[in-house]
């Protein structure tokens, strides 16, 4: 019993020291990590500059490592916060892994606390587009990330044997929809090159096609239509909700064909 409370010991003191190593590498900018150094933490013999090197060196990698994650999710953010800022994307993405480091060896599911900084960053004066920009982002880099969408293709015979009022087509559960009710929103509706529908962009639908994550702009008829399917609506309802100006025949192959449509489904 006396070796379990030893070995128990033991190990709190371990992962006491591995905290305190942390701590140190996520030290406030401008304070040296070694000030934050636990009691009793030591380099290994032969490194040069000892202990303040080794942590030096150690936060240097960890401040690589959170740009180059953050880069390959947020390429477009990263040129718009370059461009006015040099450097400022590097600071903030530093700022981002001591303040929400990643709690798993994957980085891909890590960054986007990202977005929840820049919306604070805003009562300094951070563009408002900015935070849009990296919700739109993070949306492209998560759908890439699921697993591989299901169709029922078989199930759009229903089309042609029940009345409109006793099916309701299914978006496919990856279909994101972000509307662009906001001025910061409404700067980014001409960033996809694509718009479905022939008026104004009004929103931006963000999906899956193959392996990549992809984005649209959809005009007020088409959003209508992508928002009573998600509400449920029966064909008939989504039609009337749409509009006059929605084309069912020109969306039904292009759904079909980037799996915007999961399945129909009776009532």
């Amino acid at each position: 019993m006396r070796r379990l409370e030893c070995d128990d010991d033991a190990r709190q003191a371990l992962l006491a020291l591995q905290a305190g190593v942390v701590d140190a590498l996520l030290a406030p900018p401008g304070q040296p990590p070694s000030q934050w150094a636990p009691e009793g933490l030591k380099a290994l013999p032969g490194i040069r500059g000892a202990l303040p090197q080794a942590l030096g060196t150690y936060r240097g990698h960890a401040r690589a490592l959170s740009q180059r994650a953050l880069r390959s999710i947020y390429p477009r953010l990263r040129e718009r916060m370059e461009a006015g800022a040099p450097g400022s994307f590097a600071a903030i993405a530093w700022s981002c892994w001591r303040h929400h480091a990643p709690v798993q060896g994957d980085l891909g599911d890590w960054g986007q606390a990202l977005i929840g900084q820049l919306a604070e960053a805003q009562a300094d004066g951070l563009p408002p587009a900015w935070t849009a920009l990296a919700r739109l982002e993070w949306a492209l880099h998560r759908v890439e990330r699921i697993a591989d969408p299901v169709q029922d293709l078989g199930s759009l015979a229903l089309l042609g044997r029940l009345p409109a009022a006793a099916v309701r087509l299914v978006l496919a559960d990856h279909v994101d929809l972000h509307r662009g009710d906001d001025a910061a929103m409404r700067e980014l509706l001409d960033l996809p090159p694509e718009c479905f529908g022939t008026g104004p962009r009004e929103a931006v639908i963000v999906w899956r096609d193959g392996w990549r994550g992809q984005w649209a702009a959809l005009d007020a008829s088409v959003l209508g239509w992508c928002e009573a399917l998600r509400e449920g609506a029966d064909l008939e309802r989504a039609l009337q909700d749409a509009g006059p100006a929605f084309d069912f025949s020109a969306w039904l192959p292009a759904a079909v064909a980037r799996g915007w449509l999961a399945r129909v489904e009776t009532l």
